[in-house]
C-alpha cells in the first residue's frame, strides 16, 4: 500500500512538472506569434511604400518626354520658373 501511494505521488509530481513545462512553452509560442504579427505588419508597410515608389518611378519613366511633366519637375524639384511667371516668397 505504501508503494502504491509513493508511485501515485511520483506520477502527480511528474504530471505537475509536465503541465508547468507546457504552460511555459505555450506562453513562449504565444509571444513568438505576436512578434511574427508585428513583423508582418512592418513588412507589409514596407512593401506598400516600395510599391508606391515603384509606381511613381514608372510614371516618371513613361512621361519623361512629356513637356508638361518636364515643366512640373522643373518647377517642383528644381525650383525653376518660366520667364513670365511671378514668384512670391512667403516669410513665416
Amino acid at each position: 500500500m505504501l508503494r502504491a501511494k509513493k508511485v501515485g505521488l511520483l506520477v502527480k509530481i511528474a504530471l505537475l512538472i509536465l503541465l508547468a513545462y507546457l504552460i511555459i512553452t505555450l506562453v513562449n509560442v504565444r509571444q513568438q506569434i505576436g512578434d511574427a504579427h508585428a513583423a508582418i505588419e512592418t513588412l507589409t508597410e514596407q512593401v506598400n511604400d516600395q510599391t508606391q515608389a515603384n509606381t511613381e518611378l514608372s510614371n516618371a519613366i513613361e512621361n519623361r518626354n512629356d513637356p508638361s511633366y518636364l515643366e512640373d519637375v522643373a518647377r517642383e524639384r528644381l525650383g525653376l520658373v518660366a520667364p513670365n511667371d511671378r514668384v512670391f516668397y512667403i516669410a513665416d
